[in-house]
């Protein structure tokens, strides 16, 4: 049955065949460039009504002896890169053509242009364009620069504990802070071009003598296969990637922290960047680590450990306290104690509705509210969550329309909800949700049962670049389980988790000096005493 649904969602989705996207940037069918007068004709024609896309006609003297036709988009580069890309041009036209263009401008980017589509789609990146009449040259100056936001605070991943910077939209921005924290030859980066007409510049990041080329080559693959007009985000792009696009649960790391994808990249795994996504890619990713956070390596280990199994315990809350109070007064109720069932009792005698309907009516509603404060500003969103919450929930209770117990029951799901790290993670859990208080309102326990029994079958047949996302509990790893539920003291992590299959397992030394620390001597106490005396 699932077989046949996926075969026909695929038919119903099935996306159109374009051209390979390419390396940016990104080329069009070829067109062999022409005479002065079409190569600037053409230009002309291709963008006459986009007003940012600057034109100039320069005459001879002003770069060259030769009159010169300019062409720039304003928005994207610098002005004072584009007088330093005039004084590379006056160089190039005026040195012997066996000469490399970078020997002669410098630091500046330049490229001789072959044919009108690249000179298209090097202007579109943000690269000045020049056409020199005399010689009938096409060059290519690198002035892109355009305006992004300044390295802010994490606003969806904040700590205590660690550092506060975050990712931001520009690529070169990212790869910056990433090459700050990682200062090795090993961090390679590929560029990729996905998206037909928005040309997205995709970042391949690993640690070339660390990752496994086999998840290398298969993010790559994955990148240039697909096939889509436009991304306009790294949440876009991933469900494009994830080697089940059909599943609730994300089967890659989505985070703004700098040191996380880090500390990712030296155990192995691959980034991927997105230009004008401030979220970064990470892979493979198991289940058990979107419950994990930067913060845990930064505290001390027992505080770390204790603080993960109450997310563990908060999950199993969130997921299954409404339907097992479904399940329980529905079918079960021999189940309560005699104390509990007389007050459920007087509480439910005014509820016009069955247990499993109750529910519903107020899960529904808890999200409607946590929904209205994410929409809201942030200061008016904090007031109608709590407000709301509390005047809904006695207003509920007055009415009729629910339970004491249950008001108690979805308030408890509800705060369990927000104790997971991973905001993708933590909205498939809460989807769960509902799939189990349905499974629990018909039958009962053995519907709550049954429906877990086949949430962990669909993990045991999840994964994430092929590794497993069970990992390291299906198949049992155990030199992984070290960094899982809880966090061992770092002293005792000294191999890379087996899930990336790392070419270098060890990351820390077995007689690293850090487990040597010396420990002064009563003597050499006594010595210091009687320098500081004399």
């Amino acid at each position: 049955m699932m077989k046949l649904f996926r075969t026909l969602l695929k038919k119903a989705h099935k996306k159109p065949s374009y051209d390979d996207p390419g390396q940016q940037p990104a080329t069009l069918p070829q067109g062999k460039l022409g005479s002065y007068a079409e190569n600037v004709k053409h230009i002309r024609q291709i963008f006459q009504e986009a007003i940012d896309v600057k034109m100039r006609d320069l005459p001879p003297g002003m770069i060259t002896d030769s009159e010169v036709f300019v062409a720039y988009i304003e928005p994207l580069i610098a002005m004072e890169m584009v007088e330093s890309a005039f004084a590379a041009i006056s160089a190039l036209t005026k040195t012997p053509h066996n000469l490399r263009p970078n020997e002669i401008s410098g630091v500046m980017d330049v490229k001789r242009l072959e044919n009108l589509d690249d000179t298209t789609q090097y202007l579109l990146f943000g690269w000045t364009i020049f056409f020199i009449k005399s010689t009938g040259d096409a060059w290519a100056v690198n002035t892109y620069k355009p305006p992004v936001r300044n390295i802010d605070r994490s606003e969806t991943e904040s700590v205590i504990l660690g550092p506060q910077e975050s990712f931001n939209e520009s690529i070169q921005i990212s790869l910056a802070i990433l090459r700050r924290r990682i200062r090795t030859p090993d961090l390679k980066v590929k560029f990729v071009t996905v998206g037909k007409y928005t040309k997205s510049t995709a970042a391949i990041v690993y640690v070339n003598d660390i990752a496994q080329q086999e998840y290398i080559d298969s993010v790559e693959q994955r990148l240039q296969a697909v096939e889509i007009d436009g991304i306009y985000d790294a949440g876009d792009l991933v469900q494009l990637i994830d080697d089940n696009p059909y599943s609730p649960f994300p089967q890659f790391h989505m985070t703004e922290r700098p040191e996380r994808i880090a500390s990712h990249l030296l155990e192995g795994k691959i980034a991927v960047l997105t230009d004008g996504s401030p979220f970064v890619l990470s892979g493979p990713a198991s289940f058990i680590e979107f419950f994990q956070t930067g913060e845990d390596y930064s505290n001390r280990w027992v505080s770390a450990s204790v603080i993960r199994t109450l997310r563990i315990v908060g999950v199993v809350i969130s997921i299954s306290l409404s339907a097992l109070y479904v399940a329980v007064v529905t079918y079960h109720y021999q189940m309560i104690p005699s104390d509990m069932l007389v007050s459920l009792t007087e509480s439910r005698a005014r509820v016009p509705f069955p247990p499993l309907y109750e529910t519903l009516l107020m899960e529904v509603t808890i999200e409607l509210l946590r929904e209205a404060g994410a929409r809201l500003p942030t200061k008016v969103g904090q007031t109608i969550g709590i407000v709301g919450g509390i005047v809904l929930g006695q207003a509920a209770v007055s009415a009729g329309f629910a339970s004491n117990i249950l008001i108690i029951s979805v308030a408890l799901s509800t705060i369990a909800s927000f104790i997971t790290p991973s905001y993708i993670m933590s909205g498939a859990l809460r989807a769960l949700r509902f799939f189990l208080i349905i499974f629990a309102g018909f039958w009962g326990l053995y519907g709550l049962f049954i429906g877990l029994l086949l949430i962990m079958l669909h993990f045991l047949h999840l994964t994430s670049l092929g590794a497993p996302y069970l990992s390291p509990f299906a198949p049992i790893r155990m030199s992984d389980w070290k960094d899982t539920f809880i966090r061992a003291p770092l002293p005792f992590m000294k191999f890379r988790p087996t899930i990336t299959r790392p070419r270098q397992t060890q990351r820390q030394a077995f007689n690293s000096k850090s487990s040597q620390r010396a420990v002064p001597t009563d003597a050499a106490v006594d010595s210091d005493k009687g320098g500081e005396q004399s």
